[in-house]
């Protein structure tokens, strides 16, 4: 075969390989940080897309935010003494450690006493009907139920991470419908590590709901808890719709648990919250 011929060939397999996408170094450009960015774009980590900013500057953002880096975070000029069973965001707001529960709430049972909320550790939290419901127990603790930015950013912590504890969806870390995987069953006994994500399509799961901050990996620098899975949360102004942080019983946990998560278009079962408190309140 002449080189001639030979070269007609190369072009034509490279051609069609390239037609393909299964020749050349062409790929789909993924991001690490907001530099491998476009400007005034921000870098969605759990999909390596490049995605509009939340901000261009302060006004775009709630009251005690700020806009840095075309994201708003939240801002406090002086130190925050926090009220009992909260902890500060960035010295802006106060918010509760852990889910909200009945005050006659214990590790067996959520209690009848629905005067107000509390944060503590170890109790089964408070299901609630409607965003009111949650609403009326926040404010009769001094509190208020927390904003939509505010949920988010303390979901997120300090990095900004797409779960509460990192960027990939971990099955044991937070309470969701994996973490308690049939992992010695015929299905699954060769898998390890088990449960991991996905496993209850698999090997089918015992999932549950769980008391309070029993799961010391589902926390994030801030030192909040469960604000992955275990209940949904409502929000300020939201409604049963509008509510953040997916539940134990949710089919998808690794889409349904992300901080960013919101419904919108259903009605998820498992409702819980939690409070949040600002400077000027009354605990």
């Amino acid at each position: 075969m002449s080189s001639r011929v030979f070269s007609f060939f190369t072009f034509l397999i490279f051609f069609g390989l390239t037609a393909l996408g299964l020749g050349g170094c062409q790929v789909d450009s993924v991001c690490y940080s907001e530099d491998d960015c476009p400007s005034g774009e921000i870098c969605d980590r759990s999909t390596g897309r490049c995605l509009a900013g939340e901000c261009v500057v302060d006004a775009d953002c709630p009251a005690d935010f700020i806009c840095l880096d075309r994201r708003c975070i939240p801002s406090g000029d002086e130190p925050l003494d926090c009220p009992a069973g909260m902890v500060s965001i960035e010295e802006a707001y106060c918010i509760d450690i852990y889910e909200a529960s009945r005050p006659d709430a214990t590790a067996g049972s959520a209690g009848s006493d629905d005067s107000y909320a509390t944060s503590r550790m170890g109790v089964r939290p408070w299901e609630v009907r409607n965003n009111q419901e949650a609403q009326a127990a926040c404010e009769a603790a001094g509190k208020d139920l927390c904003t939509e930015m505010e949920w988010q950013s303390a979901c997120r912590g300090p990095e900004r991470h797409v779960y509460a504890y990192g960027d990939r969806y971990e099955a044991a870390t937070c309470n969701g419908i994996d973490t308690f995987c049939f992992c010695d069953s015929l299905a699954c006994r060769l898998r390890r590590p088990c449960p991991f994500p996905g496993c209850f399509e698999i090997c089918s799961s015992a999932y549950r709901l769980l008391p309070t901050g029993m799961l010391p990996g589902c926390t994030n620098a801030y030192g909040v808890f469960d604000m992955n899975g275990n209940l949904w949360e409502h929000v300020k102004g939201g409604d049963e719709t509008r509510i953040r942080g997916g539940a134990f019983n949710c089919r998808d946990s690794q889409t349904l648990h992300r901080c960013d998560y919101i419904p919108t278009l259903w009605t998820p079962t498992a409702r819980g919250f939690r409070c949040c408190w600002r400077p000027g309140g009354e605990p």
